[in-house]
């Protein structure tokens, strides 16, 4: 009779949405069983790494909560963590859910797999290593960019004991920058020799805010981050709140003062145009400027820059004979040149005033060029270093108490940009430094031969131009082997030869990484408590690795004689070493969740403001380059795509498929995808209640529509050279005309070539950027059509 409860219990969670009472048996036969809390996180990666309650009964999770200790007050608030990691049981209990082990047994891609036993996998997979180390080198291994569990210390998808066990082999292919940042970290990294933010806390003292595409609301959404932060911060402050984006998003919804629509990727056309404003009415701050940065006027300019190669030179037309007046922008940017001069003066006189772009703006093809124009509008007003400032950069949190995560060293120092993983897989020999953005060597050794790809889905549906991605996997003669690591099939793991069941966090003790959250001013760590068993044969990836590491004979090197859990308590131990007051390893695993006191919210650079020879930034120069020495290196040397350029300054390019490519006369609507709060990438959509209230739809513009005789509801069609998605219409002025967009995250689903999943990046470029060679794949053109 127990049994039977179990069971019902089970299949009740597992496919039932809802609690079920077992109310066709007796209270009198049987006696419930208590209740059972422990603590745990999600640890995807959406910048908020929230704690969960989870509640079981009899071994099987009946409901997840959230955190309830704290009040109303931001100091002391709580870390509330929103749907959808309170949707996390949905994912453990998912009709879709591996149990065991999978091996391929039709065509790459074509998703035919039978089960198999573990000790058969592993013992194929460690062949297979061997064979494939033998014939080609540890360079042909590489670990595929991922961030399902980013958020996590052991159970981690790229650096954890993947890393490890491979490092102990001989090493592997690394990748650097990633599918979020690329082009603004590497933007900053020229112009502020990192990237310095501000707390979003800060606002509460500036007058005015200025975001370009920034939506902590909808992207960073639990109570403990920087949503909640942001939306205090504005209640407190009072100061007049201006969103620069072409969609209105939900951060503009009961805060913002004015909404600017802007078409896609036209951001430094505008700065350009407020520059204009600002020194031909002499409200530059040139004081700020000549300290602390060079390269805005010519007489900061380093010796050996050519002449008029100043932004200032640019902006007034003295280097190519174009003055970037508010007309000039007005007819790039669709914002009218009147709002633009009126804009530029409020900027400039309105003191202190806050400027953040979120990551949307810099994932064009000319990103790069983006975020350092916005960065470069902080320099020219000096909002730096102040109280109710910023730099331009997305904000982050003021202090982290972080944990070592675990140790491995890669022997191997060849990296590529993750986002040219697929070019490494059939020309990897080819790929140089000057071409490429190769590091560590001048040209690659070796094409990509094996695979790991653990809790990610960018093997395919998160990459581009998916159906040329498809041609590349699938030609086994290529990459020969693909081991996926996850929870539930996605489309990436389609094209896998084993696919290895992992364990969720709730299914298994860790720490949630305190830096891959965004905290704002008040701190705190979650200790994953294990509520229940692995679902089937589910396993930790620690086990995984240790499991190949005694087939490859590493294993005393790779467990160092640790269990998972002793692992978790010497790198803590590790941490408490730099920073003493974290709480001891007994009395953090057993609380689960230890919140800090707030700290003092960071003003970025105020030391370098202070006191810039004492305090250099890790630029070439020490300042603030608003004129990059290394670009202008590089601008020298690099071999670049047709169409491509490297400026030292951040003068508007004409996108790849943006407002000015002739493209548009055949593809006249500007099309991107946008984060979504019923997803963190690509991770829920597997969950059918979260899909639910949150449905997946097509934004189009009421005027556009009109003219295609589209309606709210109908089927429609978007397409380009590169595919079709299908999907449903959503009618609505908070998109600008011209534009339309759908949440990114999607899962593809092709039928008869069409992808009616509905994912974005169906119809979104291989092409790198010109500078980080990351993904521009907000840079696409289509014509919108009712099925």
């Amino acid at each position: 009779m127990q049994q039977n409860r179990r069971n019902f219990l089970k299949w009740s969670s597992l496919f039932g949405g809802l609690t079920l009472s077992p109310i066709s048996l007796s209270a009198n036969l049987l006696q419930t069983p208590p209740l059972v809390s422990k603590w745990a996180g999600c640890n995807v990666n959406c910048g908020t790494k929230c704690p969960i309650k989870v509640h079981t009964q009899d071994g099987i999770i009946q409901y997840v909560s959230t955190d309830n200790e704290g009040d109303d007050s931001f100091e002391k608030r709580q870390a509330r963590a929103c749907v959808r990691g309170r949707s996390s049981r949905y994912k453990v209990y998912n009709a879709n859910r591996i149990t065991r082990p999978l091996k391929r047994v039709g065509k790459r891609g074509e998703g035919k797999f039978i089960p198999i036993s573990w000790e058969q996998a592993l013992d194929e997979i460690a062949s297979k290593m061997k064979e494939v180390k033998e014939k080609y080198g540890n360079e042909s291994f590489y670990i595929n960019y991922a961030t399902g569990t980013t958020g996590a210390i052991i159970n981690r998808c790229t650096k954890g004991p993947w890393a490890r066990l491979l490092s102990l082999y001989g090493g592997y292919l690394n990748y650097h920058n990633s599918y979020s940042t690329a082009q603004i970290s590497n933007a900053m990294n020229f112009f502020y020799g990192g990237s310095p933010a501000s707390d979003i806390a800060t606002l509460r003292s500036a007058k005015l805010a200025i975001f370009f595409g920034a939506n902590h609301v909808e992207t960073r959404m639990g109570g403990g981050g920087i949503g909640y932060a942001y939306q205090k911060a504005l209640e407190e402050s009072g100061c007049k709140i201006i969103h620069i984006d072409p969609r209105y998003n939900d951060s503009m919804i009961g805060h913002c003062d004015e909404w600017i629509p802007i078409a896609p990727g036209t951001d430094a056309a505008l700065i350009a145009a407020l520059a204009y404003v600002m020194i031909k009415e002499n409200l530059i701050d040139r004081k700020f400027l000549d300290t602390y940065t060079i390269g805005f006027s010519e007489a900061t300019l380093p010796k050996d820059a050519p002449k008029n190669s100043s932004y200032e030179s640019y902006v007034l037309g003295l280097s190519d004979g174009v003055e970037k007046t508010p007309q000039w922008a007005s007819n790039i940017t669709k914002i009218p040149a009147r709002r633009i001069l009126q804009l530029a003066r409020e900027i400039a006189t309105t003191k202190p005033c806050f400027i953040e772009q979120g990551w949307g703006v810099q994932r064009h093809s000319n990103g790069e060029q983006s975020a350092r124009a916005i960065a470069t509008l902080a320099c020219m007003i000096g909002s730096i270093g102040i109280e109710g400032g910023n730099t331009g950069c997305r904000t982050r949190s003021s202090k982290i108490y972080d944990i070592i995560g675990m140790p491995f060293k890669n022997p191997i120092k060849d990296s590529i940009p993750c986002f040219l993983y697929t070019d490494a897989i059939y020309r990897g020999k080819e790929m140089t430094d000057l071409s490429d953005g190769v590091r560590g060597t001048k040209q690659l050794k070796q094409n990509i031969k094996f695979i790991f790809n653990t809790a990610g889905n960018c093997l395919t549906n998160q990459h581009s131009t998916i159906k040329e991605v498809d041609k590349i996997l699938s030609d086994e003669n290529l990459c020969e082997c693909i081991v996926d690591v996850n929870i539930t099939r996605t489309p990436s793991n389609n094209y896998a030869d084993y696919i290895l069941p992992d364990a969720t966090t709730l299914e298994q003790e860790d720490f949630i990484r305190p830096s891959a959250g965004h905290y704002s001013n008040r701190p705190y760590i979650i200790y994953c408590q294990k509520a229940i068993e692995p679902v089937g044969q589910a396993k930790p990836i620690y086990e995984m690795c240790l499991e190949l590491a005694k087939r490859l004979g590493i294993e005393k090197e790779f467990s160092e004689g640790r269990t998972q859990k002793e692992w978790l308590k010497y790198l803590y131990e590790e941490s408490r070493k730099i920073n003493p007051i974290l709480p001891s390893f007994e009395e953090m695993s057993s609380k689960g969740l230890v919140k800090f006191d707030p700290v003092k919210p960071t003003v970025a650079l105020e030391n370098f403001i202070k006191d810039p020879v004492k305090n250099p930034l890790k630029t070439p120069s020490g300042k603030i380059e608003i004129y990059s020495i290394e670009l202008a290196k590089m601008q020298k040397t690099w071999i670049l795509k047709e169409g491509q350029q490297i400026v030292p300054i951040a003068v508007f390019e004409s996108q790849r498929e943006g407002p000015l490519d002739p493209l548009k006369e055949k593809y006249p609507i500007q099309f991107f995808g946008y984060h979504y709060k019923g997803r963190t990438h690509s991770s829920f959509w597997e969950i059918p209640q979260i899909r639910e209230v949150n449905p997946q739809e097509i934004w189009v513009n009421t005027i556009d529509a009109h003219q295609r005789k589209i309606k709210t509801g109908d089927t429609i069609r978007v397409k380009n050279d590169l595919g079709i998605i299908q999907g449903v219409a959503k009618v609505t002025p908070k998109i600008i005309p011209g534009c339309a967009v759908t949440p990114q995250g999607a899962w593809v689903k092709y039928e008869n070539g069409i992808d009616v999943g509905t994912c974005v990046n169906s119809l979104a470029s291989l092409l790198p950027t010109a500078i980080s060679k990351g993904n521009g794949q907000h840079s696409i053109l289509v014509e919108i059509e009712k099925a």
